[in-house]
């Protein structure tokens, strides 16, 4: 009986170990949230850490618990988006084997996903220049990653007929670019909810396409 409870022991610690560091993770990620919101209101530049204390209702050391920097805020924000970014890929091509529906799935699952993380995401708009390169640099190894998996799924569907031949990579900038330009705009208190939006953004991409294909046949 003595040598069950010593093996016990260990394994509710080890098993509280992760609990703790999931709290820290889930608390850090609800901060970086808000703090985005509070850039998308007054700007990243405007914004002092000091101002995203209060907006929060926590000190200022308390707020370094999570963060450093807002270009830490920042990072940590751009990567919540890419996050979403690989997410929205693994569902689409698990929900489809056709390439058309595995891009309109991922539009819709994206832009969904990214609202929901961050609500109004403005933040995203900031450009990659304005962080230093300790942070810059991974970001821009995610850019090219998705831009990589995205042009694939562009090329995919081009092999199928399903759009006409053509270079995936203006045909990404092409859609990414009205996409990422939601970031200045969406709010989430407004009429459209971000799978509204990503739906119907998904149906103005989809019919460009379509139709850029069918122009190209004349």
């Amino acid at each position: 009986m003595n040598r069950t409870a010593s093996v016990k022991k260990p394994a509710r610690w080890a098993d509280a170990v992760p609990a703790r560091e999931a709290q820290f993770e889930t608390k850090r990620r609800a901060l970086v949230r808000e703090a985005a919101r509070a850039f998308g209101r007054r700007g990243f530049h405007n914004t002092s850490l000091e101002e995203i204390a209060e907006a929060l209702g926590v000190t200022k050391p308390a707020l370094y618990r999570y963060v450093r920097t807002k270009h830490e805020i920042l990072y940590e924000a751009k990567t919540i988006a890419f996050d979403a970014g690989a997410e929205a890929r693994k569902a689409a091509f698990a929900a489809s084997e056709d390439p058309l529906e595995r891009l309109r799935l991922y539009i819709v699952n994206y832009i969904d996903l990214v609202t929901s993380e961050l609500g109004s995401y403005a933040v995203l708009a900031e450009p990659v220049t304005s962080l230093p390169p300790e942070y810059a640099d991974p970001i821009r190894a995610r850019m090219r990653e998705a831009d990589r998996a995205l042009r694939d799924m562009v090329q995919a569907a081009m092999d199928a007929g399903s759009i006409a031949p053509g270079d995936p990579k203006l045909v990404v900038a092409f859609f990414m670019g009205a996409i990422n330009h939601i970031a200045r705009w969406y709010t989430p208190d407004g009429p459209l909810t971000g799978r509204e939006i990503g739906e119907t953004f998904a149906g103005f991409v989809l019919n460009g396409l379509r139709g850029a294909g069918r122009a190209a046949e004349t």
